[in-house]
């Protein structure tokens, strides 16, 4: 076999590990390339491995030879298929490798919010416990997770390991339809009714023209006042400051989001002031999937993608 020219330009996202490739290979690697670097810097690849950067018609034509393109993602919003397709380049993103991470990360989220952890662990750590004469201190008002309906918008590998968890705690739950489902699916719940029965709404719906500010102002209020809304999903499936209206109006007891629409986010970003002000509002920075244990098997499934094309057996094909 010739020696095939792989290029990964975000190793940054990957485990600092060496890939070993079943085949010979000239192996190229940066931690972070810029859009205009990608555009410029990279030729004459068989392979490009990439996360986040575009693969523009400038890419393409600088690599003539392109087979395929791997992403270390599941995520495939960002790539241009139509584009791909007419250059005859495969793609294969990542499966099956953070389902119960991300659901981990959901359900953190509720339990934090609906328990007020922050708060709790806040007045330990600024001496209002020990300010007063009580042996305890309620820094706000906590509550069970039992009992509770949970509301999952997505049935795919994340949200039925939520729902998992979710029913072990003792929670109903109830998966939605689509908005504007001409019917109801068995296993669904039509899409209002959902909401309605929300005490936690959880997003793990993919972002779509359709889902695009799904969660907008009209449906918080559909939910019952006092209910959380979670938010590993897509910054975009939720209008921002239809949500900041709704925690400053009490309406939403609490938001939890591992994702904005804008990543990473200026420090003026309204979600970020919000955290800033409101202990029920919680944000992390697109971690969800990262744990050490999916880490590995991303890495793991990326290496056997790129071995399985070449090997002619390719596995995890979008196109």
């Amino acid at each position: 076999m010739d020696q095939l020219k792989i290029t990964c330009v975000e190793k940054y996202v990957l485990l600092q590990q060496a890939f070993e490739f079943n085949f010979p290979v000239e192996y190229t690697e940066h931690q972070h390339l810029t859009q205009q670097q990608f555009e410029q810097d990279v030729h004459d690849q068989d392979i490009i491995i990439l996360s986040d950067l575009i693969l523009t018609e400038a890419v393409l034509k600088n690599n003539p030879k392109l087979q395929l393109l791997a992403l270390c993602s599941t995520g495939y919003n960002h790539v241009d298929l139509d584009l791909l397709k007419k250059y005859n380049v495969r793609v294969c993103n990542i499966r099956g490798y953070a389902g119960d991470a991300v659901a981990e990360h959901a359900f953190t989220f509720m339990i934090n919010l609906i328990k007020h952890f922050p708060a709790q662990v806040a007045g330990v750590a600024q001496n209002e416990w020990a300010k007063g004469s009580s042996g305890f201190y309620i820094a706000a008002p906590m509550g069970e997770l039992q009992h509770k309906t949970l509301t999952i918008l997505g049935k795919g590998e994340i949200g039925l390991s939520l729902a998992k968890k979710a029913e072990a705690f003792g929670m109903r739950v109830i998966f939605a339809e689509r908005q504007n489902a001409s019917e109801c699916r068995a296993g669904y719940v039509p899409f209002d009714d959902a909401i309605a029965q929300a005490d936690v709404l959880s997003l793990h719906c993919e972002l779509t023209p359709t889902t695009q500010q799904l969660i907008n102002a009209d449906v918080l209020a559909k939910m019952k006042a006092g209910s959380l809304l979670i938010n590993v999903g897509r910054g975009g499936l939720v209008d921002q400051h239809a949500i900041i209206d709704a925690i400053e109006s009490g309406h939403l007891a609490g938001y939890g989001a591992d994702v904005l629409d804008q990543e990473p986010p200026p420090v003026d970003h309204p979600l970020v002031v919000l955290q800033q002000k409101y202990p029920n509002v919680m944000l992390t920075g697109h971690v969800a999937w990262a744990t050490n244990e999916a880490q590995q098997r991303l890495f793991d499934i990326l290496q056997t993608n790129v071995n399985a094309f070449v090997t002619g057996q390719p596995q995890n094909v979008v196109v």
